[in-house]
């Protein structure tokens, strides 16, 4: 029996992007079930419908030298633009794990949201990307 994996133990990369993602959120599967009574049974009959996956939001620390500039660009391709998203599980020490990683495939960027701006603050600044896929293998 293996270790247990903690939440930071994943590697989530977005084809084209040149950066690993902190966060992702979403990509769950499911799909809506109808019960179909029969005249004369109080047991019924179940028909699946289609599975779809849920939007992913994919997050990072922003860099204004390295993220800046995508940003500008993805803006433009909202709704446009079409790639994979891969969530690798790995080891402690981020080496890649013997499990097989999730991939997102066809997946459509839907959202860009920039890093919030506080001149008081001192949190660090964040950028997520939303996609809508088609599936995930």
């Amino acid at each position: 029996m293996g270790t247990p994996a903690g939440v930071r133990h994943f590697v989530v990369t977005v084809r084209g992007i040149e950066k690993k993602f902190a966060t992702k959120s979403g990509g769950d599967k499911s799909g809506e079930a109808t019960r179909v009574y029969n005249g004369g049974t109080d047991v019924p009959s179940v028909l699946g419908g289609v599975p779809e996956v849920a939007d992913i939001t994919c997050g990072a620390p922003f860099d204004p030298d390295q993220d800046q500039e995508l940003l500008t660009q993805l803006l433009g391709l909202v709704c446009k633009w079409r790639t994979t998203i891969t969530v690798t599980p790995v080891y402690d020490d981020y080496s890649r794990s013997r499990a097989k990683p999730r991939v997102y495939t066809e997946a459509l960027l839907i959202g860009v949201t920039e890093p919030e701006v506080d001149a008081g603050g001192g949190d660090a600044a964040r950028f997520e990307l939303t996609f809508a896929p088609a599936d995930a293998v």
